[in-house]
């Protein structure tokens, strides 16, 4: 389901301030963007009948639907082999930087739809409709000069003037009053930009600078520099947040296939929680475990962790999100860790890898000096080896509890998504004058706060006072 929707609605959100900055069709425009609002509407209607036919789901319950169910035939005797080839992280990695990708789209999505207008003011409309053209225009008179000066920026001069707009029929010039805003005072004879209708001059003008009154003639919500500044903001910095993402998931460092630098240890899940990795360079005058305070606050790492048992003792497997019901749904079942030894020499995690015995792999990382401790202890094997068989006829199948996330997503978070998408739609086909950016802040909160829902309760657990205790032992996590 989770598939499912990624493909249908995440390209219908990513359309909707595509739509918005390109389409300078105005009846295409606002139906083609209540088009795919409705398609992601349809997407959040769709999880709640879910969620209502088959109740909501804590995080441990969606992890056991999504689990591999074993395949595998019973081995005679000691553990399994190991799979030649392990299931890639990527696909999984690729699924978060979407979302975040996604995320930064509805913020700034928002941003785009308040800085332009649905509709053209009636004035331009007529204009428009009549064979507007820009055209600059002599002054004949100006009254009620106003400066301006902001608190930012360059001055500015308003004023009421009178133009003189030339008569395509005739060649006479018609006056015509307008409110003009320029950097500079007018005075009789002065000349400025305007849209006007030559073949009606009597339909007023419209004065402006020529990119805003070119969007404004080809029907386009944005000028051609708010388009082109809003497309850079929005890609550069989607694109940016999506790789601190991947990144923070761990990277492109991962494994799949078996070399001479990899280690494997037979283990249980014993636990999960979190603990803190101090900074590689305040080792401070602990074990060596790397989770020694450095003494100065906030300078530590925290990491969601899965407690794993060996014979060499617990160690941490880490993952990029929370831990709550891993540990349940993997209970006592023998399972393969393998990691990669050889690292650069500032890397604090490496690679790792969990390998049921059912058939499933779970990718993360693992803290290097324990896996360095492992070693020293000669407790681990080489794939490929005696201690580590390989076997070339067996598969797993990768395993990504977060998949689940529509059984177990909160009403709240659904509720903020729904009204920020209709008040997305408002904005696409509405013109509220002063009380867009109004809208738009609402709809922007509306976006923090789905997200904000569904992360506040990793926040909380990170702030529980047993996952910063000084004096706990390094290697131990709060079991659940």
């Amino acid at each position: 389901m989770a598939a499912v929707i990624a493909v249908v609605g995440s390209p219908a959100l990513v359309a909707v301030p595509a739509i918005w900055m390109f389409c300078a069709d105005q009846q295409a425009r606002q139906w083609s963007i209540v088009a795919s609002l409705a398609v992601v509407l349809g997407c959040l209607a769709t999880v709640a009948l879910r969620q209502r036919g088959t109740g909501h789901r804590s995080g441990a319950d969606t992890f056991a639907e999504l689990r591999p169910v074993p395949g595998n035939t019973p081995h005679a005797s000691g553990p399994p082999a190991l799979p030649a080839r392990l299931p890639a992280r990527w696909p999984a990695q690729l699924r978060g930087a979407a979302a975040v990708f996604c995320c930064t789209t509805a913020f700034l999505g928002f941003v785009a739809l308040a800085a332009g207008d649905a509709e053209r003011p009636a004035p331009v409309d007529g204009i428009v409709a009549e064979g507007g053209v820009i055209q600059d225009v002599r002054v004949t008179s100006v009254r009620n000069s106003e400066r301006h000066n902001p608190s930012r920026g360059h001055d500015f001069y308003t004023a009421t003037s009178v133009v003189a707009l030339p008569e395509a029929r005739t060649g006479r010039s018609v006056p015509a009053t307008v409110s003009t805003n320029t950097p500079e005072p007018l005075r009789p004879g002065s000349e400025v930009t305007v849209l006007y209708a030559p073949s009606k001059p009597g339909l007023g003008a419209v004065q402006g600078k020529p990119g805003p009154l070119r969007a404004s003639l080809d029907g386009a919500p944005l000028t051609p520099g708010a388009r082109t500044a809003l497309l850079l903001i929005w890609l550069l910095g989607a694109g940016f947040l999506g790789g601190l993402q991947i990144l923070h998931s761990g990277g492109f460092r991962t494994l799949t296939r078996w070399t001479k630098h990899d280690r494997a240890v037979r283990g249980r899940c014993t636990g999960d929680g979190i603990s803190q990795l101090a900074p590689a360079t305040d080792t401070g005058t602990g074990t060596g475990t790397g989770t020694e305070q450095s003494g100065r606050k906030g300078t530590s790492t925290k990491l969601d962790q899965l407690v794993i048992t060996t014979d060499g003792g617990e160690v941490r497997f880490v993952l990029d999100d929370a831990t709550d019901g891993y540990a349940e749904q993997l209970g006592a079942e023998p399972l393969w860790l393998c990691w990669r030894a050889r690292q650069k020499a500032a890397q604090q995690l490496t690679p790792a890898v969990l390998v049921g015995d059912s058939g499933w792999a779970l990718h993360g990382q693992m803290v290097l000096t324990e896996a360095e401790r492992l070693a020293e202890n000669n407790e681990t094997a080489i794939p490929g080896g005696t201690g580590a068989p390989v076997d070339a006829q067996r598969e797993a199948r990768a395993w990504d509890p977060r998949a689940g996330w529509p059984l177990r997503v909160g009403r709240g978070a659904m509720t903020a998504a729904a009204l920020a998408l209709v008040l997305a739609g408002l904005l696409a086909t509405t013109s509220l004058g002063a009380g867009r950016w109004w809208a738009a802040a609402g709809g922007m909160l509306c976006v923090l706060g789905a997200v904000a829902a569904e992360t506040l309760s990793t926040a909380w657990r990170a702030t529980e006072p047993n996952a910063s205790d000084e004096k706990d032992p390094p290697s131990s996590a709060t079991a659940r």
